[in-house]
């Protein structure tokens, strides 16, 4: 077996290795801001204004904190945090070829690094501004120390850290499971005897026990008291959830990355025979074995959209050294590292453009609209430096807001101003603009944000109403408002149209006074813009 030291670094590998990360370079400036990465970036908004309660799923705000002092919008913030991203994913290519280099030729780790970068949903999404990224980075950088290292105490204190922070990073980490169970195995079976590597993996355990409680402490204790209740809350929600046998909602993605990526589909094909027939140590092919055992997270692990391909791939492409090898017997380096980088490279040249020049007018007409940056209710969190209301409205956190696991629209409106709505998701537009049914919303939200809101320009619908009859209204969203269109009737006294009024939450009359229609609309408002609003679509799909 090769090791570290035994050869030059593979002249075809590295050369295409090193186009593909030029190609994915341009994706950090260039592609659009995706949901996921503006509800991110509103965390660590909401840490920088000390509002952030969730200590689970939330350690990458520490990061990133800094970000938000920043000039330019949250585009600019967004963009700036993704060159982290494509640090992560060098990391963990340097992983993928420390743990494969252990198990078959050089050669072959350096290109199962490039099948990693190349293949589709990584090159496209290794970039965003995830936590799979930074997860993976640190749980390959665990799992390389703990295969190649002698675990004296600072590598193990190193790993511990590193396992330890992922698995407060986030709860996905506990799939990684099989890839560091395999590695324990084998050094058990190994080079070592039990007696020598007994105590440093319980050590290394305890160490990385000891680590994830550490961290975890230090990033909630300054969260506030209601910390803890937020992360049982979470694991409770979670957990009955994101688990399950069957065919998963996002199967159609696995299809496609399947195809997007049609040499990494082969090798992991080809995986289970190369290592049957192998005459390698069984200890070793259970290892191999645990390095790949990731990817069956993708029968019963819930959020497996494109991106999780980022986290779930690394540590099977560092298995598929052993098929690697196999290839590089028929075909030379350079056929293979040029055949990877092509797939990347037709993957970046059929990449649309995307509308994050649209997300940019947006997010300008946002802040000079509402400056005041009242709390608004939308999909994503798309206006990450205002006070999101409702939750992240993904497939799952809808179903859990409609089973009462978040509070309804109405009840947050009862408690709280929410005077915005952003039609960040096509069922939010349908909600605001058509009487059609819109199934995400419980009935009474849904009626609420009907009544409730008038539109202002593009996605941005502000609290108010329009009245062409004498009607009696719920008034959700107290505060001032402006009389438009007309003279107004409102509980038996008249204002004319430019008048600001006082509304208190609660039951009001009002009827138009010599004309047909007129209304009310929210008073805090900076100015609207001139121009015609960027017509969707405001997102790249995956």
């Amino acid at each position: 077996m090769a090791t570290l030291a035994t050869a030059r670094l593979p002249k075809w590998p590295l050369a295409m290795l090193l186009l593909v990360l030029a190609l994915q370079a341009t994706l950090v400036t260039g592609r659009a801001i995706n949901w996921d990465e503006f509800y991110h970036y509103s965390q660590v908004e909401r840490l920088a204004a000390g509002t952030l309660t969730e200590p689970l799923q939330s350690l990458y705000t520490r990061a990133f904190a800094w970000v938000t002092e920043l000039p330019g919008s949250g585009i600019d913030h967004i963009v700036t945090i993704r060159w982290f991203m494509l640090a992560c994913e060098i990391g963990i290519l340097a992983a993928i070829v420390g743990i494969g280099s252990r198990f078959a030729s050089r050669q072959a780790a350096w290109l199962c690094a490039l099948a990693y970068a190349g293949a589709g949903f990584v090159f496209q999404h290794a970039t965003s501004f995830r936590f799979d990224g930074p997860a993976a980075a640190m749980l390959m950088g665990a799992a390389w120390i703990l295969l190649r290292s002698r675990l004296g105490p600072f590598a193990i204190a190193a790993l511990a850290v590193l396992a330890g922070a992922a698995t407060v990073l986030t709860i996905k980490a506990i799939l990684y499971a099989p890839v560091f169970a395999g590695i324990a195995w084998l050094r058990w079976q190994g080079e070592e005897t039990q007696r020598i590597a007994l105590p440093r993996l319980a050590a290394t355990a305890a160490a990385t026990v000891f680590a994830s409680a550490a961290i975890y402490w230090l990033h909630a204790s300054t969260l506030g008291s209601a910390a803890d209740d937020e992360a049982r809350a979470i694991l409770g929600r979670a957990g009955g959830k994101m688990f399950s046998l069957g065919v998963q909602p996002y199967w159609p993605h696995h299809v496609k990355g399947a195809i997007m990526a049609p040499i990494v589909t082969q090798l992991i094909a080809a995986l289970p025979f190369v290592l049957h027939k192998d005459a390698r140590p069984r200890a070793e092919k259970i290892a191999l074995a645990g390095l790949a055992l990731p990817l069956s997270t993708l029968l019963f692990y819930h959020n497996t959209a494109p991106y999780y391909f980022v986290f779930m791939l690394a540590p099977v492409c560092a298995a598929l050294v052993v098929v690697m090898d196999k290839a590089l017997v028929r075909y030379s380096p350079a056929m293979i590292s040029i055949a990877l980088a092509a797939l990347a490279a037709g993957v970046w040249w059929v990449e649309k453009p995307g509308p994050i020049a649209k997300q940019r007018e947006l997010l300008a007409a946002a802040d000079q609209m509402f400056p005041a940056k009242p709390s608004y209710f939308d999909a994503c969190a798309m206006l990450g430096s205002f006070p999101k209301a409702n939750t992240f409205m993904t497939p799952m956190g809808i179903r859990l807001y409609q089973q009462g696991s978040y509070s309804s629209l109405t009840e947050t409106m009862a408690k709280r101003p929410v005077p915005l709505v952003v039609t960040s998701a096509q069922f939010i537009e349908q909600a605001m603009a058509t009487r059609e049914p819109v199934p995400a919303f419980l009935p009474q939200d849904l009626a609420a944000l009907r009544e409730g809101y008038v539109h202002l320009w593009g996605p941005f619908w502000v609290a108010g109403r329009d009245f062409d009859r004498e009607t009696a209204f719920e008034l959700r969203v107290p505060g001032q408002y402006k009389v438009k269109d007309g003279t107004l009737l409102i509980d038996g006294k008249t204002y004319q149209s430019g008048e600001v009024i006082e509304l208190d939450r609660g039951r009001h009359t009002a009827l138009p006074q010599g004309v047909a229609q007129a209304g009310l609309i929210w008073a805090d408002l900076g100015p609207v813009p001139s121009q015609p609003a960027p017509e969707p679509p405001y997102f790249t799909d995956f």
